[in-house]
């Protein structure tokens, strides 16, 4: 969610505020707003899942007004709307959120409001309590690794990183269409062996498959490149009129931060365009194959299983086609855009959607088998698979999830300091996730790399990193938003003022 939610507050904010300067004084109702002023808290519950949702009715300028606190993404007090009265309900302005009063019981109840809890309708009955005081932020203990080495590499990194155990290098595609292949080990660690320029930001990870590696780039191009020189053997034309992609602080942004990596089968590559299209590709000569329209622009990697082509759009469409000749085979709904690679293991696919929900399909006819719903939380981050646990970041639910890939359990949950969009790394021992800050926000987002036990969701260590002044002064995000990497020990990961780390990880 990043960002339903967001805008609900702080566009509430404003709208309150001004409201609360203009509503008309009322004639007595069946109830007064002295009825209900005051805190009321709720736990709703949804698929297995409950959470925490305050109110507190007071008077601003002697208006009703309504302060909202959600405590699961670090909400409190947020001003949202103004207060109205009709017989025995309440509604708020500008944004809808009707509650019956029972004087009787004591209630509040109602629907949660789509602004905070998009598609299900999840009923919320409030009660009195006693004002709640602020929560404290987290406090981040533990220690930092050790940086072995730092790499500049001049813009933001938000592809994700990818190595080369054969030459030991890193590869890293920048927001300045530049493509690096660092050294990671040999006399000049942390060096580049070779740079390509695509001539537009790389936001997808680049793929390494045999002597060969694949970046895709905003400019509208799959590139091949020599691995060891990283020559350009051939480019393919895949994108030629998507819209442009707008920041966060955009009203119109649709939060389209990554693109599509390349996948790739041996004969075919296949990569999901921004344009709304799925493209087949020779991956000797470049030359398209074929394509199939998707319903909305794409920015989720497909995956491959068996004979099928699976990819997703931000219409919420999963589908599966002939890898052959793109003939459809199966369709799923997931209702809400699907941002985040979908990833294959044990014959499920497993999707990431924005109505907070990760979802598992077979993965040869699209049946659903599980759903594990994040409150309050897009699930951007691609799930990683591992000894039948996976594991995703989440976007406002700032934590890491360990869920079970058989039925979608809880096995645990880390919270980490800020947005988790990007997909972890794992190893035997450990789970490695970058997060993401962001200017105001209603509650405490910080760019960091943590660290996690796999086996318990205990915080084994910290890399927390502050913003810079601009940084601030223009609300832009800080952190890490690639995906990074864990290779012997050491984890490879790069932020988004351009530097890229090698660090002890063990």
């Amino acid at each position: 969610m990043q960002l339903r939610v967001l805008r609900w507050l702080s566009v509430a904010l404003f709208a309150a505020l001004a409201a609360a300067a203009s509503l008309p004084a009322r004639a007595a109702e069946t109830f007064a707003f002295a009825d209900i002023e005051g805190w009321w808290s709720a736990e709703p519950s949804f698929g297995g899942e409950t959470s925490r949702v305050v109110l507190h009715f007071v008077e601003d300028k002697g208006k009703p007004t309504v302060r909202l606190s959600l405590l699961a993404i670090g909400g409190y007090e947020v001003p949202v709307a103004t207060v109205k009265f009709t017989g025995d309900t309440l509604d708020m302005e500008p944004f809808s959120f009707p509650l019956r009063y029972d004087r009787a019981k004591g209630t509040l109840s109602g629907v949660l409001p789509e602004a905070a809890v998009p598609l299900y309708r999840i009923p919320v009955e409030f009660r009195r309590i006693e004002p709640l005081a602020k929560p404290t932020l987290p406090t981040w203990t533990a220690a930092p690794p050790r940086v072995k080495w730092r790499f500049d590499a001049k813009a933001a990194v938000w592809a994700g990183l990818e190595h080369d155990p054969q030459t030991r290098r890193l590869f890293v595609g920048t927001d300045a269409g530049v493509l690096y292949a660092i050294d990671t080990a040999g006399s000049s660690p942390g060096s580049a062996a070779w740079s390509f320029d695509a001539g537009g930001a790389i936001k997808a990870r680049p793929l390494l498959a045999g002597d060969s590696v694949y970046v895709v780039s905003d400019k509208g191009f799959v590139h091949r490149l020599e691995r060891q020189t990283g020559t350009e053997r051939w480019r393919a034309r895949i994108d030629a009129g998507s819209p442009p992609r707008l920041p966060a602080s955009d009203e119109k942004s649709r939060y389209d931060r990554y693109g599509s990596s390349v996948v790739i089968d041996g004969q075919r590559l296949y990569v999901a365009g921004r344009d709304k299209n799925l493209y087949a590709l020779d991956a000797a000569t470049g030359k398209e194959l074929w394509r199939v329209a998707a319903q909305d622009l794409m920015t989720a990697t497909p995956a491959v299983y068996r004979d099928l082509v699976l990819f997703a759009d931000f219409a919420g469409k999963v589908q599966a086609v002939d890898a052959r000749d793109g003939k459809p085979r199966w369709s799923y709904d997931a209702r809400l855009a699907v941002a985040g690679d979908l990833a294959v293991e044990g014959g499920r696919v497993f999707v990431g959607s924005r109505t907070y929900d990760l979802i598992a399909l077979d993965a040869a006819t699209g049946k659903e088998l599980w759903k594990h719903y994040y409150w309050f939380s897009w699930i951007e981050s691609p799930a990683v698979v591992r000894g039948g646990t996976v594991y995703t970041g989440s976007s406002d639910g700032v934590g890491i999830y360990a869920l079970d890939a058989a039925d979608g359990a809880l096995r645990w949950k880390a919270r980490v300091p800020g947005w988790a969009w990007a997909r972890t790394a794992v190893d035997e021992r450990l789970v490695v996730a970058g997060t993401v800050g962001m200017g105001a926000y209603p509650g405490s987002r910080s760019g960091s790399l943590v660290g996690i036990d796999r086996a318990s969701g205990t915080l084994r260590w910290m890399y927390l990193e502050p913003p810079t002044p601009a940084q601030i002064t223009a609300k832009a995000e800080w952190g890490f938003a690639a995906a990074p990497v864990l290779v012997d020990g050491t984890v490879y990961a790069a932020d988004l003022n351009g530097a890229v780390f090698a660090m002890e990880g063990a």
